[in-house]
């Protein structure tokens, strides 16, 4: 459910894991700093077992997108579309944390150039360019904080009307962002194992959909050649998420090997979920 982050007890000390039905045990009027991984959320405890009401067992089976609960994806960005329309797929999700974010998208067979609008309330510029990825212009006002905006990619080819894709993205507030940092400081202030620790950043930053965040936390890792099943497993989470299937596919493979190899039974069995769809 959790890791404690400050003044452990009897049982469970600084660093330690919670599990479902574990009671804490604190000295009367003392408190528990703890990172709920459900809400990403650190809060303080008291004697007993978690309460619910402050860090509920989210059943990610029924309320996120992965292999075995498709009817809540939008797995717009697999490439099943028509080539000669583009498709969005940076940024991966809807949830920025990002003010000038990346954007890319697939190619659009036999395109001359395309054009990238983004536009929001009283904010907007436009570019032409002949590939499929655009640095955000360092010329141009970055996103503003707590509002929604369009981006919108339009390919134009000879002899035909032009194609587009939008894709509506929404900057969380300064606020909001400012705490997910401040948590993410408190665990790696921890001293954890890397592996761990950024299994707890992923945490935080996916409670908030942050998707580009926690791909590029998590490809670094596998980018390190890291040997444990959990971080190429969780990354193919994430790619299913942002609605490429076919990365994902790549990463639950890689967990498959890595779980056979040091016999790990659990991990193999949710890798074999997630590649359930190519095999």
């Amino acid at each position: 459910m959790g890791r404690i982050i400050e003044k452990g007890n009897k049982q469970f000390k600084a660093k330690s894991l919670m599990c479902e039905g574990d009671k804490l045990e604190v000295s009367k009027g003392a408190k528990v700093k703890f990172l709920c991984f459900s809400s990403g959320d650190i809060i303080w405890l008291s004697n007993g077992v978690i309460p619910s009401n402050k860090c509920e067992k989210v059943n990610t089976s029924e309320t996120r997108c992965n292999p075995n609960n498709l009817k809540v994806c939008l797995l717009r960005k697999g490439g099943i579309g028509e080539d000669f329309e583009p498709t969005i797929i940076y940024p991966y999700t809807s949830s920025l944390m990002k003010t000038r974010p990346e954007i890319a998208w697939l190619p659009v067979l036999g395109a001359t150039a395309y054009k990238v609008k983004v536009s929001g309330y009283d904010f907007g510029w436009e570019r032409i360019v002949n590939q499929t990825h655009l640095t955000y212009p360092a010329q141009e006002k970055e996103l503003p904080f707590a509002q929604a905006v369009q981006i919108t990619v339009i390919a134009y080819r000879k002899d035909a009307s032009p194609t587009a894709d939008t894709f509506a993205v929404n900057l969380f507030s300064q606020e909001e962002i400012h705490q997910v940092l401040d948590t993410i400081e408190q665990i790696n202030s921890l001293g954890l194992p890397e592996d761990e620790a950024v299994l707890d950043v992923d945490a935080v930053y996916t409670s908030r959909g942050f998707l580009d965040e926690s791909i590029e936390l998590l490809s670094r890792i596998v980018t390190s050649k890291s040997t444990n099943p959990t971080i190429y497993r969780v990354l193919g989470d994430r790619y299913f998420e942002a609605g490429l299937p076919d990365k994902a596919s790549v990463q639950y493979m890689t967990a498959s090997e890595l779980a056979k190899k040091s016999n790990n039974s659990f991990e193999l069995h949710k890798a074999q979920e997630g590649l359930r769809d190519y095999l």
